[in-house]
């Protein structure tokens, strides 16, 4: 079987992990390593990662969490932040997000404008700049899931949480950062439930 379709049918939302097992240093690392190469529109990383294996913090953070125990018996919780002020077109961090490409002065303005343009007509429109960079963040989530599997480590994303709550429990500076998405990370304690899809000729359509 394919290594990835293999990890992504090990994969299932884990509601029950066995808090005595702990995650690797080693594959933790390989996990975030998988994270800080996810892709990301316009190449903005507009996103931070917040660690989290320590017990007590994790207890904290359950209440602000509907009390799911996947937060406690996790060996780990990742929870991912977007960054929203950090897509401004006119910022710094744009600016020298664009500027690492080696383009010329005049093409690195360019496309600085194109983004401009099509932050201003195509998103903003439709969205907040929080909501953009949120999008940006669930692929960084998948990737983190998809790794993790590949080395028979579940997970759990999580999206059900009092954003403000959670914020404060971590002491997040909210005009840095606001909080995306949370995954737990550990081990099984319970066999996988069967898996659920409609079937692929109803979800994909050929042109």
């Amino acid at each position: 079987m394919n290594p990835v379709i293999k990890a992504l049918t090990f994969r299932h939302a884990c509601k029950s992990f066995d808090p005595r097992k702990k995650i690797s240093k080693a594959h933790l690392d390989m996990i975030l390593t998988a994270a800080h190469l996810s892709p990301s529109s316009f190449g903005m990383e507009a996103w931070k990662f917040i660690v989290i294996g320590s017990d007590d913090v994790k207890k904290a953070l359950r209440p602000a969490c509907w009390n799911q125990p996947q937060i406690t018996e996790a060996g780990h919780v990742i929870v991912i932040c977007a960054r929203p002020r950090a897509i401004d077109p006119l910022g710094k961090y744009a600016g020298k997000n664009f500027e690492r490409r080696g383009l010329s002065e005049d093409a690195t303005k360019t496309y600085i404008e194109k983004y401009k343009n099509h932050m201003e007509t195509e998103v903003f429109p439709r969205m907040s700049a929080y909501a953009w960079c949120s999008k940006q963040c669930y692929i960084a989530l998948a990737n983190i899931m998809t790794a993790a599997a590949s080395e028979e480590i579940d997970s759990c994303p999580i999206e059900g949480f009092e954003k403000d709550w959670v914020e404060k429990v971590l002491n997040i500076d909210t005009k840095e950062c606001e909080v995306a998405v949370l995954v737990a990370l550990g081990y099984r304690m319970k066999e996988q439930p069967p898996r659920r899809r409609h079937p692929m000729e109803q979800m994909i359509e050929y042109r």
